[in-house]
């Protein structure tokens, strides 16, 4: 058993000092819990730069940090064991929480914890989502009597040792994050360890297509598609679900229409930094004016051929775009290249929005890029707020 006492008197050393690694420090504060700090980054007097040479009892790292190419991997490989996460010190705290549901998978992670949470709050069952989902989780009021629904990255569960979870499902697994993993099945093998946090009566749930050859245990059932049934069974009791909010979406950035002018639809899928779910975005729209960029990741398939009859034009922007245009150029499909995203918006204004051909159809400018935004952009949160901006001042003037 693992509990909070664990920290009082011990070595700690908190690694990374963004959004997670300062809600970490406040707690530690709180508590009167002594602790070091470093971040690679950020000048600090009071952090301990010689931390390298030192011995820790923990390391509550930040799951941003690739420990595998960091300068100083020898010590993160001696000291493995030690690490630990935000996560883990939330479980710490009590073994009592009501009922813990683990999310993961490559795409739509954030939309079904937030789907699970709306189900919850129509059958009057009090829930939170943590995790890999807006605040960090020591930032918030612990409540046992709540339903947690936890997204966990492939990062959380890899540096993650003490999570506790009633259920656990895998959505989907695509080749993603692989300069980090190296290769898919490294990241399948990570995927599959949010069955490792389960209790002793706890139930898994994976996609069969992710892992057709998975031999799963008893308590662990693959699941074909999302629906009524596998939520029922997820969070552990039978409960009301409409198809109305089956089939929402209110989170910003994911396949979010937020705009409609004359017969042009405008949808936001900044949160697409995998190809995978740019097939996935592609798939629920027709007649399709498609905007692509960012930083491609390893191991990404770009093929679209099968998609292309949904496709009128695809636009491609930003800094990283050889592989896709050559994969592009491989299959023989036309693309228009820009180096910013404002100049792709402004040319779609003037040639397509403006074309008197365009009236008969709808029609939906997708913004869904399929890379990482970190050549451009903070995050894919930003990149997206900056998308809906350029449009509302091209299209409300």
């Amino acid at each position: 058993m693992f509990s909070f006492k664990e920290f009082v008197n011990k070595k700690i050393l908190i690694f990374g000092y963004g959004k997670t690694g300062k809600s970490v420090e406040k707690f530690f504060k709180k508590k009167n819990i002594r602790h070091s700090i470093w971040d690679d980054k950020i000048k600090n007097k009071k952090f301990d730069k010689n931390f390298y040479k030192k011995k820790y009892d923990f390391i509550i790292l930040s799951p941003g940090i690739d420990i595998y190419h960091h300068k100083k991997k020898k010590f993160f490989k001696k000291n493995k064991s030690k690490i630990i996460t935000d996560l883990d010190i939330f479980f710490s705290l009590t073994k009592n929480y009501k009922y813990t549901i683990g999310i993961t998978g490559t795409n739509g992670k954030s939309s079904f914890c937030n789907l699970l949470k709306l189900i919850l709050k129509k059958n009057k069952i009090n829930s939170k989502i943590i995790g890999n989902f807006g605040n960090p989780v020591l930032e918030g009021y612990f409540s046992e009597k709540k339903y947690y629904i936890i997204e966990l990255s492939s990062y959380q569960l890899d540096y993650s040792k003490y999570i506790k979870l009633n259920s656990a499902c895998i959505l989907n697994v695509s080749p993603d994050h692989l300069e980090r993993h190296l290769n898919l099945k490294n990241y399948k093998k990570i995927k599959l360890k949010i069955f490792k946090f389960l209790k002793e009566q706890g139930k898994g749930f994976y996609h069969k297509s992710s892992f057709p050859n998975y031999r799963s245990k008893l308590n662990i059932k693959y699941f074909k598609n999302i629906n009524k049934n596998l939520i029922s069974n997820i969070v552990g009791k039978k409960i009301k679900i409409s198809k109305k909010i089956l089939n929402s979406n209110t989170l910003a950035h994911r396949n979010e229409l937020f705009f409609k002018k004359n017969n042009f639809n405008f949808v936001n899928d900044s949160k697409s930094t995998n190809f995978d779910s740019t097939r996935f975005a592609i798939k629920k729209n027709k007649n399709v004016y498609l905007i692509l960029g960012g930083l491609l990741k390893k191991g990404d398939n770009y093929n679209i051929k099968d998609l292309i009859s949904k496709i009128k034009k695809i636009y491609i922007f930003g800094k990283n775009t050889k592989i896709l245009k050559k994969s592009f150029n491989k299959q023989k499909i036309s693309y228009n290249y820009f180096k910013d995203l404002k100049n792709v918006l402004k040319d779609f204004y003037n040639k397509d929005f403006k074309c008197k051909n365009n009236l008969s159809k709808k029609y939906t400018l997708l913004f869904s890029p399929g890379g990482a935004s970190f050549d451009q952009y903070k995050n894919f949160e930003h990149r997206g707020v900056k998308f809906k901006k350029y449009i509302y001042e091209l299209f409300k003037r």
